[in-house]
This record gives structure tokens, sequence and C-alpha cells, in this order.
């Protein structure tokens, strides 16, 4: 029986490989399907309140889709508990401040540091390059309609990736954009972020002070994604001259719709589409523990 409406996550909070007892029934039955089979403690399902859009980080603006994103991936900050203006390092060993010298006094220039010895969920190791992608991917990728905007606005000084190339090439439909000024604009993002040793650097348009708040967790289209792993499933493949084969795919189109695969503490294993349905599983490596 189809529970319409209703976002069913179920996740092996414990035990890799335990079973996973996959619930698709309404809230009302439940709590007699519980009691039947006795209490799990390694089994915690959560119903919210609709299916989630997509998995795509650049493309997530709904509570839905981002819910399952938050589970499956880190940002470089978070939000210290309890407060909405001071952060904590996540794949960030430091959080950037003028006084620890990370951001340059004219409030342009962010060095991140990134941290050593976080996996995959595919067993790889974070390394900068992987930071330096996932911002450079999203922002050329930039869907219509997306939350993309907010990366583009503090390091390009656009709204959109088309605005800024339309106004490189002095034009007004992106259509019109020659080859050119396409590849400068993918050089433009390239240089925008750009890897400096164990450090991740962004160069801002202009000083932008809650630029900190779009890194943080919460914001699902600053994600960290594997750079390797992307390529081998078809994504961009990291050149300036091929971005635009990328660039606003619809929904279903791109790489990550339906899938997901990250540094995050739980592993997507399925996306039940006919049942909104999603079950996750505990990562054993996730870099803070279990």
């Amino acid at each position: 029986m189809k529970s319409k409406g209703w976002l069913w996550i179920v996740i092996a909070v414990v035990v890799i490989g335990a079973g996973v007892l996959v619930l698709n029934k309404k809230p009302a039955e439940v709590a007699k399907t519980t009691e039947v089979a006795g209490f799990n403690p390694d089994i915690f399902v959560y119903a919210g309140s609709g299916d989630a859009e997509t998995l795509e980080p650049s493309r997530a603006y709904d509570t839905a889709s981002s819910e399952i994103i938050y589970q499956c991936y880190d940002n470089l900050v978070a939000y210290k508990p309890g407060s909405l203006s001071e952060f904590i390092p996540m794949l960030a060993t430091e959080v950037p401040s003028v006084e620890n010298g990370l951001i340059s006094k004219d409030g342009r220039t962010y060095t991140i540091p990134i941290r050593k010895g976080v996996k995959f969920h595919n067993g790889a190791e974070l390394t900068p390059e992987d930071v330096e992608y996932s911002f450079e991917r999203n922002m050329l990728a930039d869907p219509v309609g997306g939350p993309v905007w907010m990366l583009i606005e503090p390091l390009l000084g656009a709204s959109t990736i088309e605005d800024y190339a339309c106004e490189l090439a002095g034009v007004d439909d992106f259509s019109k954009v020659n080859a050119a000024n396409l590849l400068k604009t993918a050089q433009a993002v390239m240089k925008a972020v750009e890897v400096k040793g164990d450090n991740v650097v962004f160069h801002l348009a202009q000083p932008y002070p809650p630029f900190l708040s779009i890194l943080a967790r919460n914001s699902s289209w600053t994600v960290i994604l594997n750079k390797q792993w992307m390529i081998e499933q078809g994504d961009w493949d990291g050149k300036a001259e091929t971005w635009t084969q990328w660039h606003n795919l619809d929904t279903e189109k791109q790489t990550l719709f339906e899938q997901a695969m990250g540094t995050g503490p739980y592993k997507l294993v399925e996306w039940d589409r006919s049942n909104s349905k999603h079950t996750l599983e505990a990562f054993a490596d996730y870099w803070q523990g279990p």
C-alpha cells in the first residue's frame, strides 16, 4: 500500500549490512507493525511531509531533498550548536577569520585548510581538488531555478552563470555567447576557486559577509563531491572547454538525480521512488565516528 505524500527514510544506525525493516505503511500502522515485529534499536524510521524532488546538490531547493543530501554529504563548516552566527570546522580544519589570517583584510579572499584522512563512501580519501571541483562543477551546472546563485553572486558578482557569460560577451541572450567567452566564463570560475597546497582558496568579487553561511552545513549546494567518482559517472570532466555539456541539464539527466556518494555519516542504499522511500545505511568509516 502506498502512503501518498509521506517520505520514509529507513536508516541502519549501527551495523553495516544489518537487516533493514522497510516500512511502507501509513503512520497509524507503523506502531502496529513495530509492536508485532518487536523494537529494533538499529533502525530509525522517519516520516516526512513529502518525497524528495532530486538528490542533485546543484538543484535541490526543497526541504525533502535536502534532508537526504545532508545525511550523505558534509560541508566545509557547520553552525556552532545553538548559534546562527558562529561556526565550527567540518571538512575544513579551521574556520577562516580575519584574526587568524584566513580571510584577507579586504574581505575578498577566504583560505580554507582541508581536513586529511576523511573517506568518501567508496573508500577514496578527500583531497583539496575534490573541494575545488565541487564548487566549480556546481557553479557551471547552475540549473535554472536552483540555489547556486548563492555561490555565483559572491564569487562572480552575477546572479547566474548565464548572466555572467552574457555580460562578458556583451550580449542579451546566453545562446548568443560565442565559444571564446564561454571558455572565459569557465576560466573565471576556476580562478575564483583554486587549490593552494592543502588549502582551497576562494576569491570573491566583492566582500560578502554571509559567505561562511553559504559554505555551512544545511546548504546542500556547497556539499563536497568526489571528483574522480563524478567523472566516472559521466559528469563534468573538469575541463574549461567542455562545461556547457553539463550546464542546466534536465533534472533526471543530472548525474546525482537519484544517487549520492559523499563523506557523510550515511550511505544511500536505495531511493524507491514508487513508494517515496529512502533507505540509508550507516557509514562505518565516517571521519567523526559512528
